[in-house]
């Protein structure tokens, strides 16, 4: 299966981030079987919280059993509003599940991190009042953007697309000015007046447009190149890949499974992600903004968005100055043996696409 990516013209939680099971394939260049790297006895420790509606691949790998089905023995490791780099760092969760832009510049800076694979398009918005005389990205210059992080994705986002329009968005400049808010107070911030847009994830992105009536300036899931780009992505620890490689990718593969079953299944998975308390709202409403996205996975697919964001970050200046963006590529990204590029999810049996 082909999905169409952005070309390498770019040069190449608040939200909480998942972590989940892997198996017994052995990775390129990795150590040994699973008995003498005692994979037989580990125990995967994921990392998730309440929030993430576009974490849906992991979430149903976890409760669809592809997981057990994998022969993996796992745990949730809710570490609430804590960092996923602290947690990684600490060996606190051993993988996960996450929008690539936050993660760019800290494996720059030393994160402990691969990343594996491509879930999903979309999941990020810019909205502004329809009455607030700012109809193009153009007319955001010298106003004030909500982000829940300044080192978050969507902030990450943002700074791209303005960027390709022209704005200097050094931390000096009078171009932009990002203000941080929690993910669930843009709305509010935005109404009051607090900012002039906010770039916020789904599902607070969507329900905040429908609700106050915004106007999207950027839809990850509809805009161009950014449409065609996955913005989620599977990641394992180094420690994990390196010790055992096939944990890792039987977690890899169990989340292109569970992806391409989202796909197939938007209604059903939003249902299970209300029950399972993962997010709150209303399963229809949710399924119809999971249904927005291309749940394609595709390790090739994850390489891609590497490549693009890697590139982009590293002409805006947003990465070290002696970083190469190909050696961060090639060691920030794992590819294991026995894993395809993707599935497909026929109603009742896998099909793998190589």
């Amino acid at each position: 299966m082909k999905f169409t990516k952005i070309t390498a013209a770019f040069a190449s939680l608040a939200l909480m981030f998942s972590a989940v099971s892997c198996g017994s394939q052995p990775a390129e260049n990795g150590s040994g079987d699973a008995s003498s790297s005692g994979s037989d006895e580990y125990v995967l420790k994921i990392g998730e919280a309440q929030g993430a509606l576009c974490h849906a691949p992991l979430q149903v790998a976890m409760e669809k059993g592809y997981l057990d089905e994998a022969g993996i023995k796992w745990e949730r490791v809710d570490f609430g509003k804590g960092d996923i780099q602290a947690a990684l760092g600490a060996g606190t969760i051993d993988c996960g599940f996450g929008l690539i832009g936050k993660f760019v510049q800290p494996i720059d800076n030393g994160l402990n991190m691969v990343i594996t694979a491509g879930m999903h398009t979309g999941c990020t918005k810019l909205l502004v009042k329809k009455d607030s005389g700012i109809n193009t990205v153009a007319d955001l210059k010298g106003k004030k953007i909500g982000v829940s992080s300044l080192a978050g994705s969507e902030a990450v986002t943002a700074k791209r697309l303005l960027y390709s329009n022209g704005f200097d968005i050094s931390a000096d400049s009078s171009d932009i000015e990002f203000l941080v808010y929690s993910t669930v107070d843009q709305p509010i911030a935005l109404q009051n007046g607090a900012v002039d847009a906010i770039c916020t994830p789904d599902p607070i992105a969507t329900q905040a447009e429908l609700e106050y009536d915004l106007l999207p300036l950027l839809d990850t899931a509809k805009t161009e190149p950014y449409a065609s780009e996955y913005c989620c992505v599977t990641f394992v620890s180094n420690e994990l890949a390196e010790k055992h490689p096939d944990i890792a990718a039987k977690f890899t593969d169990a989340c292109l499974k569970a992806s391409a079953w989202v796909a197939a299944n938007p209604d059903e998975t939003a249902q299970l992600q209300v029950e399972k308390n993962y997010v709150s709202g209303d399963p229809a409403a949710n399924a119809e903004i999971l249904k927005s996205y291309e749940f394609i996975p595709s390790v090739q697919g994850g390489y891609d968005a590497l490549v693009n964001v890697a590139g982009e970050l590293k002409e805006i200046g947003m990465l070290n100055d002696s970083t190469d963006v190909n050696d961060l590529v090639e060691r920030s990204f794992k590819r294991f043996d026995g894993v395809p590029d993707s599935y497909t999810w026929s109603g009742d049996s896998f099909t793998s696409v190589q």
